[in-house]
Protein backbone atom coordinates (compact mmCIF):
# COMPACT_ATOMS: atom_id res chain seq x y z
CA UNK A 1 0.00 0.00 0.00
CA UNK A 2 1.90 2.80 -1.46
CA UNK A 3 0.52 6.52 -1.11
CA UNK A 4 2.73 9.37 -2.76
CA UNK A 5 2.79 12.23 -0.33
CA UNK A 6 0.28 14.13 -1.78
CA UNK A 7 -2.34 11.44 -0.91
CA UNK A 8 -1.06 10.29 2.29
CA UNK A 9 -1.34 14.52 2.95
CA UNK A 10 -5.46 14.17 1.80
CA UNK A 11 -6.08 11.43 4.22
CA UNK A 12 -3.86 12.67 7.19
CA UNK A 13 -5.89 15.91 6.56
CA UNK A 14 -9.06 14.22 6.17
CA UNK A 15 -8.48 12.71 9.34
CA UNK A 16 -7.55 15.50 11.17
CA UNK A 17 -10.59 17.92 9.98
CA UNK A 18 -13.47 16.07 10.65
CA UNK A 19 -14.21 14.45 7.39
CA UNK A 20 -14.09 17.08 5.06
CA UNK A 21 -12.82 15.89 1.68
CA UNK A 22 -12.51 19.14 0.11
CA UNK A 23 -10.32 20.70 2.79
CA UNK A 24 -8.25 17.95 2.98
CA UNK A 25 -7.48 18.18 -0.88
CA UNK A 26 -7.00 21.93 -0.65
CA UNK A 27 -4.44 21.09 2.78
CA UNK A 28 -3.04 18.85 0.90
CA UNK A 29 -2.42 20.62 -2.17
CA UNK A 30 -4.69 19.49 -5.17
CA UNK A 31 -5.22 22.08 -7.85
CA UNK A 32 -8.15 24.41 -6.97
CA UNK A 33 -9.91 23.69 -10.19
CA UNK A 34 -12.83 20.98 -9.57
CA UNK A 35 -11.62 20.70 -6.37
CA UNK A 36 -14.54 18.97 -4.63
CA UNK A 37 -15.07 16.06 -7.50
CA UNK A 38 -11.09 15.47 -7.54
CA UNK A 39 -12.11 15.12 -3.28
CA UNK A 40 -14.55 12.94 -3.96
CA UNK A 41 -12.57 11.05 -5.97
CA UNK A 42 -9.73 10.46 -4.12
CA UNK A 43 -11.37 9.93 -0.85
CA UNK A 44 -13.20 6.55 -3.27
CA UNK A 45 -9.55 5.26 -3.82
CA UNK A 46 -8.92 1.94 -2.38
CA UNK A 47 -5.58 2.18 -0.95
CA UNK A 48 -6.72 5.35 0.61
CA UNK A 49 -9.27 4.00 2.19
CA UNK A 50 -6.99 0.75 3.42
CA UNK A 51 -4.72 3.44 4.58
CA UNK A 52 -7.34 5.70 6.60
CA UNK A 53 -8.90 1.90 8.47
CA UNK A 54 -5.04 1.54 9.08
CA UNK A 55 -4.39 4.63 10.87
CA UNK A 56 -8.21 4.50 13.24
CA UNK A 57 -7.51 0.91 14.48
CA UNK A 58 -5.28 2.11 17.37
CA UNK A 59 -7.96 4.77 17.71
CA UNK A 60 -11.05 2.51 17.76
CA UNK A 61 -9.36 -0.37 20.33
CA UNK A 62 -8.36 2.82 22.78
CA UNK A 63 -12.15 4.44 22.72
CA UNK A 64 -13.37 0.56 22.86
CA UNK A 65 -11.52 0.13 25.50
CA UNK A 66 -12.29 3.16 27.02
CA UNK A 67 -16.12 2.41 26.32
CA UNK A 68 -15.75 -0.94 28.67
CA UNK A 69 -13.94 0.75 31.05
CA UNK A 70 -16.61 3.19 31.14
CA UNK A 71 -19.16 0.28 31.45
CA UNK A 72 -17.56 -1.87 34.03
CA UNK A 73 -17.54 1.07 36.29
CA UNK A 74 -21.11 2.03 35.94
CA UNK A 75 -21.79 -1.69 36.27
CA UNK A 76 -19.59 -1.85 39.77
CA UNK A 77 -21.45 1.06 40.90
CA UNK A 78 -24.74 -0.70 40.22
CA UNK A 79 -24.05 -3.69 42.02
CA UNK A 80 -22.77 -1.47 45.03
CA UNK A 81 -19.04 -2.88 45.06
CA UNK A 82 -16.34 -0.44 46.76
CA UNK A 83 -15.31 2.57 44.72
CA UNK A 84 -11.78 4.15 44.41
CA UNK A 85 -12.37 7.85 43.80
CA UNK A 86 -9.66 10.61 42.90
CA UNK A 87 -9.55 13.89 43.30
CA UNK A 88 -6.57 16.14 42.66
CA UNK A 89 -6.30 19.77 42.10
CA UNK A 90 -3.72 21.32 40.00
CA UNK A 91 -1.96 24.88 40.30
CA UNK A 92 -1.21 25.77 36.53
CA UNK A 93 0.63 29.09 37.19
CA UNK A 94 2.84 27.51 39.73
CA UNK A 95 3.24 24.29 38.40
CA UNK A 96 2.43 22.41 41.58
CA UNK A 97 -0.04 20.20 43.00
CA UNK A 98 -2.05 21.36 45.90
CA UNK A 99 -4.45 18.47 46.60
CA UNK A 100 -4.34 15.15 45.43
CA UNK A 101 -6.69 12.75 47.29
CA UNK A 102 -8.08 9.14 47.21
CA UNK A 103 -10.95 7.32 48.56
CA UNK A 104 -13.24 4.49 49.02
CA UNK A 105 -16.84 4.57 49.12
CA UNK A 106 -19.81 2.33 48.75
CA UNK A 107 -22.39 3.86 46.48
CA UNK A 108 -25.94 4.36 47.92
CA UNK A 109 -29.11 2.76 46.50
CA UNK A 110 -30.02 5.66 44.62
CA UNK A 111 -26.67 6.18 43.00
CA UNK A 112 -27.04 2.19 41.90
CA UNK A 113 -30.14 2.55 40.97
CA UNK A 114 -29.17 5.24 38.55
CA UNK A 115 -25.99 3.49 37.48
CA UNK A 116 -28.55 0.17 36.88
CA UNK A 117 -30.88 2.46 34.56
CA UNK A 118 -27.81 3.56 32.88
CA UNK A 119 -26.63 0.14 31.88
CA UNK A 120 -29.64 -1.10 31.01
CA UNK A 121 -30.78 2.15 28.58
CA UNK A 122 -27.14 1.86 26.78
CA UNK A 123 -27.84 -1.84 26.38
CA UNK A 124 -31.84 -1.01 24.96
CA UNK A 125 -33.35 -3.04 27.87
CA UNK A 126 -35.25 -0.09 29.39
CA UNK A 127 -36.67 2.80 27.51
CA UNK A 128 -37.41 6.29 29.28
CA UNK A 129 -41.45 5.82 28.84
CA UNK A 130 -43.90 3.61 28.04
CA UNK A 131 -44.45 2.23 24.67
CA UNK A 132 -48.35 3.34 25.24
CA UNK A 133 -46.93 6.69 26.15
CA UNK A 134 -44.34 6.80 23.67
CA UNK A 135 -46.98 5.73 20.97
CA UNK A 136 -49.47 8.57 21.89
CA UNK A 137 -46.73 11.14 21.32
CA UNK A 138 -45.97 10.08 18.34
CA UNK A 139 -49.94 10.24 17.09
CA UNK A 140 -50.13 13.26 18.77
CA UNK A 141 -46.89 15.24 16.76
CA UNK A 142 -48.72 13.64 13.63
CA UNK A 143 -51.85 14.98 14.20
CA UNK A 144 -49.97 18.65 15.30
CA UNK A 145 -48.89 18.59 11.96
CA UNK A 146 -51.98 17.85 10.32
CA UNK A 147 -53.42 21.05 11.73
CA UNK A 148 -50.54 23.12 11.25
CA UNK A 149 -50.91 21.98 7.71
CA UNK A 150 -54.63 22.69 7.21
CA UNK A 151 -54.51 25.60 9.04
CA UNK A 152 -51.94 27.06 6.62
CA UNK A 153 -54.02 26.09 3.76
CA UNK A 154 -56.64 27.65 5.81
CA UNK A 155 -54.64 31.38 5.65
CA UNK A 156 -53.18 30.59 1.85
CA UNK A 157 -56.85 30.37 0.40
CA UNK A 158 -57.84 33.50 2.27
CA UNK A 159 -54.96 35.32 1.44
CA UNK A 160 -56.03 34.40 -2.20
CA UNK A 161 -59.49 35.54 -1.91
CA UNK A 162 -58.65 38.69 -0.28
CA UNK A 163 -55.75 39.84 -3.22
CA UNK A 164 -58.25 38.36 -6.05
CA UNK A 165 -59.48 41.43 -8.07
CA UNK A 166 -62.64 40.07 -8.71
CA UNK A 167 -65.01 40.89 -5.54
CA UNK A 168 -68.12 39.93 -7.48
CA UNK A 169 -68.40 36.83 -6.42
CA UNK A 170 -67.51 37.03 -2.74
CA UNK A 171 -70.07 36.28 0.03
CA UNK A 172 -69.46 37.43 3.53
CA UNK A 173 -71.45 35.41 6.72
CA UNK A 174 -71.90 37.13 9.18
CA UNK A 175 -73.31 35.12 12.20
CA UNK A 176 -74.13 36.82 15.34
CA UNK A 177 -72.91 35.36 18.81
CA UNK A 178 -75.18 35.67 21.92
CA UNK A 179 -73.47 37.36 25.00
CA UNK A 180 -74.10 34.02 26.53
CA UNK A 181 -71.59 32.64 23.89
CA UNK A 182 -74.27 31.09 22.16
CA UNK A 183 -75.06 31.22 18.59
CA UNK A 184 -77.98 33.36 17.64
CA UNK A 185 -78.49 31.13 14.25
CA UNK A 186 -80.22 28.54 15.82
CA UNK A 187 -82.98 30.78 16.67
Amino acid sequence: MKLSKRQKAFADAYLTNGGNATEAARAAGYSPHNIGANAAKTLKNPKIQAYMKQRLQPIERKADLDVDKAIIHLLDIGMGREITARSSTYDNLQKMMIEDTTMKYSPGPKQQVEALELYLKYKGMLRNSSKELEDQQVAKTKADVRKSNAEADIMEAKAKRETSEDTSNININITPIRQDGGDDSAD
